[in-house]
């Protein structure tokens, strides 16, 4: 049994696997809010499987009823795992089994993926490629003056990094205290103005300290493929990272003014994954609209399943943008080749065409071999493309 981590390389190894009987993949949103002892989701799991085992007894080939049937048997102890409302298992979880070996691939995350049980001759990934739009990989940056605290926030989860210190050196520059007669003992004597100028002097250091993270900081962000970052904490702080940290990295920023370094890391991740997910529909739908326009303009994009898949016969795609909601179907000419329902390639009959029910799987999986990144679309930013098939590319050339 291998347990995956989802990234681009293991969804990359998953579309790679194939098997002609049948690859089983198996997903599961366990809902921590239905406490019963059959909770909703494992039956439509259930379902799902024993829907299966009916469709392979049904359709009159009698090797592949016993092998998948066989196999489903075997898989018994790990479907149980998937199906296991227990809290440690995660909150999305899936399972990758090839009806022909004994390969088993399992995964877990910390949030929702899908309740479906599919059997095809390839694993199915539109689930994970919509979890990896959602929930890929992000830093956390919180700032105080004590200390810049970096968090790795990453499909639903959040992971401490590291805790850079910043120590202040204000020997000779220090201001006087206020006398306990006052009434605030330990604060600064402003009255002097020294306080205002201590401050600003403490604001300057923090800040070269700043600054001074930076290398380590675009290091860590590289190391862990952070594709965004969030920057937290007072504003006064922040403004100079912001712009800094986003030149050297190149990735997309977000500056939130919440105070975050004493907070546990569920908290981090409740407050901060739903501002990055809704960068990222920001920056999907921006995306989605520059394809558009380029198609519009004759330029480097194309819209509609019949010009995306003649861009895909080219190998011309660079990104794909697919709305994983919407239904598409097509045919595969002999040669491999993708075409819509109503085309068929020069010289080539109907009947020599074989049936494709998920066009959208069959696009994720050609970009996946050819390294072209891939963006299912959040349902927000999905409605740009609404009168073009649901799918959109840019193109290499």
């Amino acid at each position: 049994m291998i347990i995956v981590h989802l990234d681009q390389t293991s969804l990359r190894d998953l579309a790679a696997l194939r098997d002609e009987v049948g690859v089983l993949s198996v997903y599961a949103t366990a809902d921590p809010r239905d406490r019963s002892s059959s909770p909703a989701w494992r039956l439509q799991i259930a379902n799902e499987i024993n829907a299966l085992r009916n469709e392979v007894s049904s359709n009159g080939d009698k090797q592949r009823k016993a092998a998948v049937l066989a196999r489903l048997e075997e898989l018994r102890p790990q479907l149980d795992d998937v199906l296991d409302s227990g809290a440690e298992s995660g909150v999305g979880r899936a399972l990758f089994a090839p009806i022909g070996s004994d390969e088993v691939r399992l995964l877990t995350v910390q949030m929702p993926l899908e309740d479906c049980a599919v059997l095809d001759s390839t694993a199915y990934l539109k689930p994970l490629a919509a979890a990896m739009a959602a929930g890929a990989p992000a830093g956390v940056l919180a700032v105080s003056q004590d200390a810049l605290r970096v968090v790795d926030l990453r499909f639903g989860s959040a992971e401490d990094v590291t805790s850079m210190p910043i120590t202040l050196d204000d020997e000779g520059w220090r201001p006087d205290r206020a006398p306990a007669s006052s009434g605030r003992p330990g604060l600064y004597n402003r009255a002097s103005g020294k306080g205002d100028r201590y401050e600003r002097k403490v604001s300057e250091q923090v800040l070269r300290s700043l600054n001074a993270m930076r290398p380590r900081l675009k290091e860590i962000a590289d190391e862990r493929g952070w594709t965004a970052v969030a920057i937290t904490g007072d504003r006064r702080l922040t403004g100079s990272l912001e712009g800094r940290f986003a030149q050297d990295s190149k990735r997309d920023i977000v500056v939130l003014e919440h105070v975050l370094e004493g907070s546990g890391l569920p908290e981090i991740a409740a407050r901060i994954g739903p501002e990055i997910e809704a960068l990222r529909v920001r920056r999907a739908t921006e995306a989605v609209q520059e394809a558009k326009d380029a198609a519009m303009s004759g330029g480097t994009g194309a819209v509609g399943l019949s010009d995306v898949l003649g861009a895909f016969r080219e190998g011309r795609v660079s990104r794909l943008f697919l709305d994983g909601s919407r239904g598409l179907t097509g045919h595969r000419a002999p040669d491999g080749a993708y075409y819509p329902e109503d085309e068929l390639p020069p010289g080539t009959g109907r009947d020599d065409m074989a049936a494709e029910k998920d066009m959208g799987e069959r696009m994720i999986e050609l970009a996946l071999a050819n390294g072209t990144e891939v963006t299912v679309l959040p349902e927000r930013a999905a409605e740009a493309l609404a009168e073009d098939d649901g799918v959109a590319v840019r193109l290499r050339w």
